[in-house]
């Protein structure tokens, strides 16, 4: 896909929440979507306290957009609660969610504070969680969006939906990554088969020259910049099909285990159980 344009809302503006805007692609993309005319409001996420984050957003210029910076820690889902909340009340409605946080596996099996692996947490069910709370907001005008980011590595990973939590097989840093971001996957197709949903598309950026990807992969990969015009393209281009998967700006096939929709759907019911207390 390289047509972008100005989608429906591009004469009002968009409200658009990007998560895990602090850093590599996501500040890069909060620069981007701060200096496009289309965007009225951006509200980043990080899990610094704005005090911390403050001379980093100031790297962002002087757009004409409205920014708010709000923080959550998504080893703690309580925190995502209160971040829906918060913006639940800056704003009524919200065009497009990006789900852009999350965090390279840890070099040996973590948990967090809520005691579920932590890649799989932070990278997925926090992301699952936002959407839900969220989605009323997305649904308040045509054409809301969630974009997931994830990564092309899901296509060598194997998804073990009896062990979810890495807990009786392997456990490594890349097997976590990998296995989170083919649940993101997952989730967007399934949820692109309900009804009345907002339209959902998923992403790998590329292979980029990020923290995330030095920690598990060494060296290497293209600009940030880069991944971050692939990020704005889903999030902001024209007729984007719900479910689709972007693989470095260009319609891709996932992999065959992400389209299973019989996989899908008890990934679905597995994380609705997991996800049940903060519901």
């Amino acid at each position: 896909m390289t047509d972008v344009a100005a989608d429906e809302h591009g004469a009002s503006g968009r409200t658009i929440v990007l998560t895990g805007a602090t850093s590599g692609i996501g500040l890069a993309a909060a620069r981007d979507l701060a200096h496009d005319d289309s965007t009225a409001h951006l509200i980043l996420h990080g899990p610094e306290p704005e005090s911390a984050a403050r001379s980093t957003l100031s790297r962002l210029g002087s757009g004409k957009a409205k920014i708010d910076y709000l923080q959550a820690d998504f080893d703690n889902l309580d925190e995502v609660v209160t971040l829906a909340g918060r913006i639940r009340d800056l704003v009524g409605h919200v065009d497009v969610l990006v789900n852009n946080a999350g965090r390279p596996g840890a070099p040996e099996r973590r948990l967090s504070a809520n005691g579920y692996e932590t890649t799989f947490q932070v990278n997925y069910l926090a992301a699952v969680l936002l959407t839900e709370r969220l989605t009323p907001l997305l649904l308040e005008r045509p054409g809301g969006r969630v974009v997931h980011v994830s990564s092309a590595t899901h296509l060598s990973a194997d998804l073990r939906l009896d062990d979810l939590q890495l807990e009786r097989h392997t456990y490594s840093p890349t097997i976590a990554y990998a296995r989170s971001k083919l649940a993101m996957i997952m989730h967007a197709l399934w949820l692109a088969r309900q009804p009345a949903a907002p339209t959902i598309v998923s992403i790998s950026p590329g292979v980029i020259s990020t923290g995330l990807l030095h920690a598990m992969y060494g060296v290497g990969g293209a600009p940030v910049e880069h991944g971050a015009r692939n990020l704005v393209q889903a999030a902001t281009a024209y007729g984007v099909r719900s479910g689709a998967y972007l693989d470095d700006g260009s319609p891709a096939a996932p992999s065959r285990s992400a389209r299973d929709h019989t996989a899908q759907d008890e990934l679905h019911r597995l994380t609705t159980h997991l996800l049940e207390p903060w519901q």
